[in-house]
């Protein structure tokens, strides 16, 4: 049979029992989704964007106002010290002073007698070596000040057993400045002392011992007294 004859075989059949057609099916659920399909072909690259409002003039804005300062920081480590700087000129010799001519007091006696001397009397230093302005009198043993200022005084003494030392100081009354003593029995020793003083205009200053006052004054055991003048004051 011919493949066309079965078409017309089947609708003759069909209509020879009447033409009874079947109602239509229920569509069936859909299918599960179908795998991905392979990435296609990489597309060619756009033309470039702009911002809206871009303008390549107005890229860069005005400069602000400047800012408040700041704090002040903490203060930084002390650097190292610099090299010394180099020695300046030398001066102009300047002009002799009162200290180099008027202005100038100094003396040094020497006790020649072997006499003993007497407790709470000034001691005579009989022998004047030097006496700058005469200021010096052996005969009492007072130096009187015509120099007002600050002078250093001293003595050197000999002695043979104890003795004590006070320096004097005093124009209508007298006072006690310093007291030096040293202890000998019966023995040769030889003993210093020295005091800076402020002395005013006529005031004097001398040497005084106590009941110690084993002095010696002898060729070999000499005893001295001296005073320098170390700075004037006229307002003394």
């Amino acid at each position: 049979m011919k493949p066309m004859m079965l078409p017309l075989l089947l609708f003759a059949l069909v209509a020879a029992q009447g033409c009874k057609v079947g109602v239509p099916g229920i569509p069936g659920a859909p299918g599960p989704d179908g795998k991905d399909g392979s990435d296609g072909a990489k597309g060619d690259v756009g033309a470039p964007g702009q911002i809206e409002g871009w303008n390549k003039e107005e890229q860069k804005g005005d400069t602000g106002p400047a800012g408040s300062p700041g704090k002040v920081g903490p203060k930084g480590p002390m650097g190292p010290p610099g090299l010394p700087g180099l020695p300046g000129p030398k001066g102009i010799k300047g002009e002799s002073g009162d200290y180099e001519t008027s202005l100038k007091s100094s003396f040094c006696a020497q006790k020649l007698g072997s006499g003993a001397v007497r407790r709470e009397t000034p001691i005579r230093f009989d022998k004047t070596i030097s006496n700058e302005s005469g200021h010096y009198d052996q005969r009492t043993g007072k130096f009187t000040c015509r120099v007002a200022g600050i002078y250093y005084f001293s003595y050197y003494a000999t002695s043979r057993g104890h003795l004590c030392v006070n320096i004097m100081k005093g124009k209508a009354q007298k006072s006690k400045m310093a007291t030096f003593c040293d202890q000998a029995n019966n023995i040769f020793q030889v003993t210093t002392g020295g005091l800076v003083l402020q002395v005013q205009k006529d005031e004097s200053v001398w040497l005084e011992t106590t009941d110690k006052n084993n002095l010696l004054g002898t060729d070999g055991a000499d005893s001295l007294f001296t005073g320098f003048l170390l700075f004037p004051d006229s307002s003394l």
